[in-house]
């Protein structure tokens, strides 16, 4: 874990240095999302705190406990937890902080869109500079994120796997629109196109890291409260939330690495060029 806010540049790929054209590989977008994660996980790791600070105030203030964070997780088993966690059984303020925390969710994948393209090229990733970026594309990224959001969920609807192949498709919107600015309905052209021929290579990728993020969060909501139960009963349900956003992040760096890969891939985009529109 790196202890500043701002890391030194790591050299860039020879490839993507380069500007040639590698194909893209379900391994190497994996490799650099883990990578890319682990050298900035604080400051990316504060950026998702940031985020959830509108959910968590709401319930504190509220006095609501807070499963993984003043209160135990309840058991998925138990009836009578379900019922009470049910979203009918939730207040209004609840809800308002949980679309505040999910909207800045979208600006945090835009900052942190900026962190892996700088980290990518060999430029130093800083905490202010990744703010800057998410808030200037704060509307369209806000925009793109509840269309491709809707998209996603009618296909999940209708049924799932049209919601899988929709979500794939999509996954790239979001950093399209903070490097490329191709307008709202031009993000969700421009990543169904980068996806193409692709869309299962990005599936697999998205899910190796979607099971190892949620891997953790269950060892860290259920396994490690129940180890440290007989030492302290909330001494592993904090640990826990810690380990949640931390390793949550994982999900937010690897749309950045996988829209990189693809440009390089398919369009031979040199990273450098990819940074620059940043300058």
């Amino acid at each position: 874990m790196q202890p500043a806010l701002a890391t030194q540049p790591a050299p860039p790929a020879p490839a993507a240095a380069a500007g040639q054209a590698n194909a893209f590989t379900v391994g190497g977008a994996i490799a650099r999302t883990f990578s890319t994660w682990w050298r900035h996980v604080l400051v990316f790791s504060l950026l998702t705190l940031v985020a959830a600070l509108p959910i968590w105030a709401v319930v504190l203030l509220g006095g609501m406990p807070v499963p993984g964070l003043t209160a135990p997780n309840p058991n998925p088993l138990d009836p009578q937890a379900a019922a009470a966690l049910a979203p009918g059984a939730l207040p209004p303020g609840f809800w308002l902080g949980y679309a505040g925390t999910m909207l800045l969710f979208l600006v945090e994948v835009g900052a942190i869109t900026h962190g892996v393209i700088h980290h990518l090229a060999g430029k130093k990733v800083s905490l202010g500079a990744m703010i800057g970026a998410g808030l200037r594309r704060a509307v369209p990224l806000l925009l793109v994120g509840v269309l491709g959001y809707l998209v996603v969920g009618v296909g999940t609807v209708l049924l799932i796997v049209p919601g899988v192949y929709l979500a794939c498709a999509l996954a790239v919107a979001i950093p399209a629109v903070v490097v490329e600015r191709p307008g709202i309905l031009g993000a969700l052209r421009r990543s169904f196109a980068l996806t193409k021929g692709k869309r299962f290579s990005v599936f697999v990728v998205f899910l190796v890291v979607f099971l190892v993020a949620m891997g953790v969060a269950m060892f860290a909501s259920y396994g490690l409260p129940a180890l440290t139960a007989s030492i302290s009963p909330m001494a592993g349900t904090l640990v826990g939330a810690l380990l949640n956003l931390v390793f949550g992040t994982l999900l937010w760096v690897a749309p950045g690495v996988v829209y990189h890969d693809l440009r390089v891939a398919k369009e031979g985009v040199a990273t450098a060029q990819l940074a620059a529109v940043f300058e």
